[in-house]
């Protein structure tokens, strides 16, 4: 794995796994955000059913002790409630205190603070739709003719149960066919509900950005060691190269020797093919060393057509000399920012393998589009491969893969992993395909 595909792994890393947190937290915000409303909601129609049921009036509460200031009374009314809750049983406990915290069940008359907090008004119609009584004493900053008109509103309401703005609303209707219309104020409900949900955004996207940079962090101190390796892979393939070479020109200098001494055989003709076999694959390993190495090149924008047409025409003699045609279409010029040195090679390395692995008497294309009006450039290089039908083309850009053992024509499976390496540093993907006997290389970059 080279540096780049490990620091792209890292990127990756740091990327889901900040979306993942942030989806998380997303989730368990929205989740809180949506139980309180839930809870709120809850709380407010039990509450309106029993002002409803109690002909639009909040009824006393039986612990309290109306007209009285004494605070032996007082005092006696808490302890009744200390012991009444210390009498209940474990079950019950939990029971009374998820319901004091979720707003589960029946809550009023649990507080004294309803009777003296809870907003509201009501207004009660008779069988005919006409005003019969309006009741707004727990309320003050209404008159009685917009309380009139907010009553007929819901009442003209499809639904029995919702809200306009701050106030909630519901609507009853009675045995006697005249009906109860109340109005309730959670203006402090709902601004505790917006600050939840302030809140709850505030410390997602903090925890957001506190995340990526954490992860940050973490993920170099993870990817340093293998930064390190790819590096020490990189450095032994390029001295194992350079000391290579010396004992492969020994072997090249006396089997010459040889030759010149006692005349060419068999015996040397086989040496001589495994050092030139050798020494390509020593070319080779340098080349995916330096293709590994980071380089950004010198992107310069450029008519790439002669660039292209000159690489092209070194191998269109070596194709006509195999009894292969070789068809260049480009058209007259086409500018794109790009690293002359690499395209080249890359061109050099495509057009190399389509000839080497071209059917006998075939037909090698190189052809260069733009891609509609975008600034993408599309190379593709193509040869008829009779063979290709069930070729694994998902591993060709593996190192040292070769998918015909028999026919591999002295190649040694890390060609097409350099040209990768190069569409790499280019910017651009390749992909591989085969269609009706031919076999193509598609470049975007």
């Amino acid at each position: 794995m080279t540096e780049r595909e490990i620091k792209r792994i890292q990127r990756k890393f740091i990327f889901v796994s900040t979306v993942a947190f942030f989806l998380v937290m997303f989730m368990m915000g929205g989740f809180i955000y949506l139980f309180s409303n839930i809870t709120l909601n809850n709380e407010i129609k039990i509450l309106m059913k029993i002002i409803a049921d109690n002909d639009g009036e909040l009824p006393k509460i039986s612990f309290i002790q109306e007209e009285t200031s004494d605070k032996e009374d007082v005092d006696k009314t808490s302890d009744e409630e200390v012991e009444s809750y210390q009498s209940l049983s474990f079950e019950e406990r939990m029971e009374w205190n998820l319901e004091s915290i979720f707003g589960i069940g029946d809550m009023y008359g649990e507080s004294a603070d309803y009777l003296y907090s809870t907003r509201f008004f009501s207004v009660i119609f008779d069988d005919k739709d006409q005003v019969e009584d309006v009741k707004m004493t727990h309320i003050a900053h209404v008159n009685e003719e917009q309380v009139i008109k907010y009553a007929k509103r819901a009442l003209d309401d499809w639904r029995d149960y919702g809200n306009f703005g701050r106030y909630y609303f519901y609507v009853q209707e009675r045995d006697d066919g005249s009906s109860i219309v109340i109005y309730l104020d959670r203006t402090a409900q709902i601004a505790s509900m917006n600050r939840i949900l302030f809140s709850a955004m505030s410390l997602i996207g903090f925890g957001t950005v506190l995340a990526f940079f954490i992860m940050r962090l973490i993920s170099k101190s993870i990817v340093k060691t293998e930064v390190k390796n790819a590096e020490k892979q990189k450095q032994f393939i390029t001295n194992a190269s350079h000391e290579l070479k010396t004992p492969l020109a020994v072997i090249r200098a006396n089997t010459e020797m040889s030759e010149i001494e006692s005349g060419e055989s068999e015996w040397t003709r086989s040496t001589m093919r495994q050092v030139d076999r050798m020494d390509g694959l020593i070319k080779n390993l340098v080349s995916i060393a330096r293709a590994e190495e980071h380089n950004d090149g010198k992107f310069t924008l450029m008519d790439i057509v002669p660039v292209i047409r000159d690489t092209a025409e070194a191998m269109k003699t070596v194709a006509v000399s195999e009894g292969k045609s070789f068809d260049i279409n480009t058209p007259d010029e086409l500018y794109h920012s790009c690293d002359e040195s690499k395209l080249r090679q890359m061109v050099s390395l495509l057009t190399d393998n389509a000839v080497k692995y071209c059917d006998e008497k075939g037909r090698i294309e190189v052809s260069l589009t733009k891609a509609g009006r975008g600034k993408k450039v599309i190379l593709t290089v193509s040869n008829d491969y009779s063979n290709g039908a069930n070729v694994d083309y998902s591993r060709f850009f593996e190192r040292f893969y070769r998918e015909d053992e028999a026919h591999t024509k002295g190649g040694y499976g890390i060609g097409l992993s350099v040209i990768s390496g190069l569409i790499n540093e280019l910017k651009g993907t390749i992909d591989v395909g085969w269609s009706d006997g031919r076999i193509s290389f598609k470049c975007r970059f």
